[in-house]
């Protein structure tokens, strides 16, 4: 079986994904969709330039992308016959097209973070699950070679700490610094480390955060959201964490300082770009083996194929979870109290609740 695949979004995310299913042999792009037509065609012209310099240095026949073009993804779905779709939008663009792909019983990969509400992934993950579709998100540092290793090693010990540090710059998009639109960093962007403390450590119950918008305003009065953010997490499992990211760095991002970090009782976990593991002075390292967002995308190709989300590492509920976290965190900050994930998930998205 071939997998027929539909993009709702061609911008920078989607690119990757692009260049991914034309090397994965069961998948076949039929239709791409954007807003804005010329960032079809921007985004054709990337994927099919790298798709020729990867073949030639391969010495395979490429695979180029001969979609057709739309502007209107309902237009899409119903004229093409797909079997899934990747929706590859802003925050605040979510919902919609969720519902009209499960209109036509599609199966989805969702780019993280799923929605800026609650209560819109809250009706998504409903007919998710009534449904029986399979829906996935972007969360790729799910799929890292090492992520297993990490894993088996959490398993057999107790874990008392994790710290995470992610300093980067505001990205480019006009979007992104309003609060309204993006969420802010913690919702859009740290969510991947949130995410893979969810997977590693447990569910966490409870957020305690401070954050502020201190520099990045000053030169951009429409600059809304936090650039500064410092939280304390509780998991249910009785471990803690704290959590400090910024938007103040440049390029480097202090790639000394980055990462996630778990203390346990008979060893250090530290991850990046590679697992580094700590027994008193003895250190081992586990490289990064592949790339993990084209291992995600082949679980997603092979499980609509097969019809077994099993083997899938993230699914809707769980990227639900996931945005839970992300938006305590956001309320407490704004509130200055503590957020129960928990209490949250019960009042705003019954479905996702534990």
């Amino acid at each position: 079986m071939t997998v027929r695949v539909g993009f709702i979004g061609t911008g920078g995310i989607a690119t990757s994904h692009l260049l991914n299913l034309a090397s994965i042999e069961d998948a076949e792009v039929v239709a791409l969709c954007d807003i804005a037509p010329n960032r079809v065609e921007e985004a054709r012209e990337y994927v099919n330039r790298n798709i020729l310099t990867r073949s030639e240095a391969e010495g395979v026949e490429p695979r180029l992308i001969e979609a057709a073009t739309y502007t209107d993804y309902r237009q899409m779905i119903r004229n093409e016959r797909l079997d899934a779709v990747y929706i590859c939008l802003p925050p605040f663009a979510h919902g919609d097209p969720e519902h009209a792909a499960l209109d036509a019983n599609l199966h989805m990969l969702v780019e993280k973070p799923v929605a800026l509400d609650l209560r819109v992934a809250n009706d998504i993950l409903r007919r998710v699950n009534e449904q029986g579709v399979i829906a996935t998100a972007g969360y790729q540092l799910r799929y890292m070679g090492f992520i297993d290793k990490a894993i088996e090693l959490l398993r057999n010990t107790v874990i008392g700490q994790a710290i995470v540090l992610r300093f980067t710059r505001t990205p480019g998009t006009s979007w992104y610094h309003r609060q309204d639109r993006s969420g802010g960093m913690m919702i859009e962007m740290a969510t991947h480390q949130v995410d893979l403390l969810r997977f590693l450590v447990g569910e966490i119950r409870k957020v305690y955060a401070a954050a502020a918008t201190r520099i990045n305003n000053l030169d951009n009065p429409e600059y809304d959201i936090f650039d500064v953010n410092s939280s304390t997490f509780t998991f249910d499992n009785g471990a803690v964490c704290s959590f400090a990211i910024n938007f103040l760095t440049g390029p480097s991002g202090l790639p000394d300082l980055r990462g996630v970090h778990i203390f346990c009782k008979d060893y250090i976990l530290s991850m990046d770009i590679s697992l580094k593991v700590r027994r008193g002075d003895d250190i081992e390292e586990f490289g990064l083996e592949h790339d993990p967002m084209l291992e995600e995308d082949k679980a997603f190709i092979e499980a609509v194929k097969t019809s077994n989300p099993a083997i899938l590492r993230s699914d809707y509920l769980s990227a639900v979870r996931t945005l839970a976290v992300t938006i305590a965190n956001d309320r407490s900050a704004r509130s200055g109290m503590p957020v129960d994930v928990s209490d949250l998930l019960r009042a705003e998205a019954p479905q996702a609740a534990w």
